[in-house]
C-alpha cells in the first residue's frame, strides 16, 4: 500500500464509450480529453495525489507522458466507481474523489468543497449539482437531473426531467459527474447489490442510494458540462478556444 494521504483523486478512464467512441483519447483540444480533467484536479489545494485508473495501454501512455501516476485496473470493472474502488485499495487515505474523465471543466474549488466535507466527517459520500433551467437540457436524457431533500442529501437521480412540475416555478438541478467517498465507503461499492434501478437508468449512483449510502449534494460554483456526444465535445472546444488564444 502506498504512503498515506488525506485526499486522493482518481480519474477512471475507459475507451469503450458507446455515445462517443474513443472520446477519452480525443486530442483536438491539444491533449487527450481526460487529461483536462486531471489538470483541474491538480489545481485543487486539498487533494494530495491525482492518479488515473484504466485498463487501456493508450490511456496509460498518455497519462504517464503527462506526469501522472497510473493504476492498472481490471477490464471487468462495470462502472467508474468500481474502477476507483479497485485503484483506491492500493492507497492509504481518508477521502477519495471519483472524477469522471469526461468532465474536463470541473472547477477545482468544487473539488476542494467535496474534500473538505469528507475530511470534516460531515459526509461519507457526496457530489455536485447546479441549477437547470434550459428546456432543451431538461428534456435531454444525456443531462442527468437530481432531486435533493431539505437535509442536502440526494433523493433520486434520473435522465428524465425530475421532479415533474405540475405548478411552477420550481427549481431543477443538473448533476455533475464527480463523487466523493470516505475510503471505506468506496471500497464497499463493488459488492453492493442492485434492484435494477442503476441499470434501468444507466446511472451508477442509484446503486449507492439503493443501499442506504447517503449522498450529500453540494451546490457547485462552477458550471461544467460532461462530454457525452460529439456535439458536447465540439461545444467544449469552442469554450476552450478563447482561453487557448489568451495564453
Amino acid at each position: 500500500m502506498s504512503r498515506a494521504a488525506e485526499a486522493l483523486a482518481i480519474v477512471p478512464v475507459r475507451v469503450g464509450s458507446q455515445r462517443l467512441p474513443g472520446k477519452a483519447l480525443l486530442t483536438e483540444s491539444g491533449k487527450e480529453l481526460f487529461l483536462h480533467t486531471c489538470d483541474q484536479a491538480r489545481l485543487a489545494r486539498n487533494i494530495d495525489r491525482v492518479c488515473v485508473a484504466t485498463d487501456d495501454d493508450r490511456v496509460e501512455a498518455a497519462a504517464r507522458r503527462h506526469g501522472l501516476q497510473v493504476v492498472r485496473t481490471s477490464p471487468a470493472c462495470r462502472t467508474g466507481s468500481e474502477r476507483c474502488a479497485e485503484a483506491a485499495a492500493a492507497f492509504a487515505c481518508r477521502a477519495v474523489l471519483d472524477i469522471q474523465g469526461d468532465w474536463p471543466e470541473v472547477d477545482p474549488r468544487d473539488l476542494e468543497a467535496i474534500v473538505a466535507q469528507l475530511l470534516d466527517g460531515a459526509a461519507v459520500c457526496n457530489t455536485l449539482c447546479v441549477p437547470l433551467a434550459e428546456p432543451a437540457a431538461i428534456a435531454d436524457p444525456n443531462v442527468v437531473k437530481v432531486v435533493r431533500g431539505g437535509n442536502g442529501k440526494a433523493l433520486y437521480f434520473s435522465r428524465a426531467p425530475i421532479p415533474f412540475v405540475k405548478e411552477g416555478p420550481f427549481p431543477l438541478r443538473r448533476h455533475i459527474g464527480v463523487y466523493g467517498f470516505a475510503r471505506d465507503t468506496l471500497l464497499r461499492v463493488p459488492g453492493l447489490p442492485s434492484s435494477g434501478l442503476a441499470e434501468a437508468e444507466s446511472l451508477e449512483q442509484l446503486r449507492f442510494l439503493e443501499n442506504d449510502i447517503p449522498m450529500h449534494v453540494l451546490d457547485a460554483q462552477g458550471d461544467p458540462w460532461g462530454i457525452e456526444t460529439r456535439a458536447d465535445y465540439d461545444a467544449f472546444l469552442l469554450r476552450l478556444a478563447p482561453m487557448r488564444t489568451d495564453r
